[in-house]
């Protein structure tokens, strides 16, 4: 259920190296290599030579010049260890990704009550009596393909969208494997300044068990939070709220680099963020908001605390991590606390009634004129 945030020193120091211009390295390289000696050469008389493992040998007469100083490739790279000390200087923009956010969170929400109305209005096919079946009775099982279409249909519309979330999150995962440097990019990294990764990072996870919370978590949570008071068994409505609660909690994930603790070598602009934790925190404000006193506990614990104290310790335990920070644990607080937050919010003032059925409404008067 955490949102796992990725980075280390390495990838801090190949990052300094890409943003910095490489004639920079190579002019320190260059400044180095106008030394001829080792540091370690330069008090030692000019017929003297020391071999490393052995006692230093005086020749007579002769006048020993130093080795050549090779060029390593690698020393290159890492030529000049101040100029990866400090960080690049890499401004962060935040204007322009919160209007990305809430435009795309928006039209999603518009998007989806538009195909709402319209499954609503589409004319709906009589439907004629089957005709008899003559003959004798199947005995053959039925093909995978037919097995999986009767499985499909017979689930209810909000088991099929956790199926959907599932299914997406997971073929992502696996295009790690396949084509790992566009599933790289699907990150979102606040240094980068994209925006279309606060959409794309909720579907991208860190690992196995990182994907198996999640998806365990959306498994457990989408059928009671999709049949409850808020949504009424909507999976328009449904959908929308986890596209945009994800949209909207990666972006202040982004946002918290502003008052985040500098407690890492690595600034919290070049750890890369990812994963749906921010729209699954949003799905269990909603539960904790229509089903005060179910239980709920830890996976794999044996103990159970009733949810209308379950969510203020998880949101408290979050705001202090964004505040002060964990040195026992990686997690994108800033995403889980609004993701919590909205669900709150949409729970608390009926965003069914008040959101939801009059945009449903007025695409239904648009379609219909």
């Amino acid at each position: 259920m955490s949102l796992f945030r990725i980075g280390g020193p390495l990838r801090l120091a190949q990052c300094v190296v890409r943003t910095r211009p490489q004639t920079v390295l190579r002019s320190n390289w260059t400044r180095l290599q106008r030394f001829p000696q080792p540091r370690y050469q330069h008090n030692r008389p000019p017929n003297t030579r020391q071999t490393p493992g052995r006692p230093a040998t005086v020749r007579s007469g002769k006048q020993v010049k130093p080795p050549p100083i090779e060029e390593d490739p690698a020393s290159q790279q890492y030529a000049f260890p101040s100029e990866l000390s400090s960080n690049p200087r890499v401004v962060v923009r935040y204007f322009r990704p919160a209007i990305w956010a809430i435009v795309v969170s928006g039209g999603i929400f518009a998007s989806l009550a538009y195909l709402q109305a319209k499954s609503e209005l589409k004319p709906k096919t009589p439907s004629w009596p089957a005709a008899p079946q003559w003959g004798t009775t199947r005995r053959t099982p039925p093909s995978p393909t037919e097995l999986a279409t009767q499985t499909w249909a017979s689930l209810n519309p909000m088991s099929k969208l956790s199926a959907g979330i599932i299914a997406a999150n997971s073929a992502v995962h696996l295009s790690s494997f396949v084509v790992p440097a566009y599933w790289q990019s699907l990150w979102h990294m606040p240094a980068r300044n994209v925006n279309y990764t606060l959409f794309t990072s909720m579907f991208v996870h860190s690992g196995p068990f990182h994907l198996f919370v999640n998806m365990y978590f959306t498994y457990n949570f989408m059928i009671p939070v999709g049949y409850s008071r808020a949504f009424e068994g909507n999976p328009y409505q449904v959908g929308a709220f986890f596209l945009a609660t994800g949209v909207l909690s990666g972006y202040a994930q982004h946002l918290a680099t502003l008052i985040s603790p500098q407690k890492r070598a690595i600034p919290e602009m070049f750890i890369r963020c990812g994963g749906a934790s921010g729209a699954l925190l949003g799905m269990l404000g909603v539960f904790c908001m229509q089903y005060p006193n179910a239980g709920l506990g830890i996976m794999f614990v044996p103990v159970h605390f009733d949810a209308q104290y379950v969510l203020p310790a998880i949101m408290l335990f979050d705001f202090v991590g964004m505040v002060r920070g964990y040195s026992f644990v990686n997690f994108g607080h800033a995403a889980h606390l609004s993701g919590a937050l909205l669900g709150v919010a949409y729970s608390t003032l009926d965003g069914n009634n008040r959101l939801w059925k009059p945009l449903v409404r007025f695409w239904k008067q648009q379609l219909q004129h």
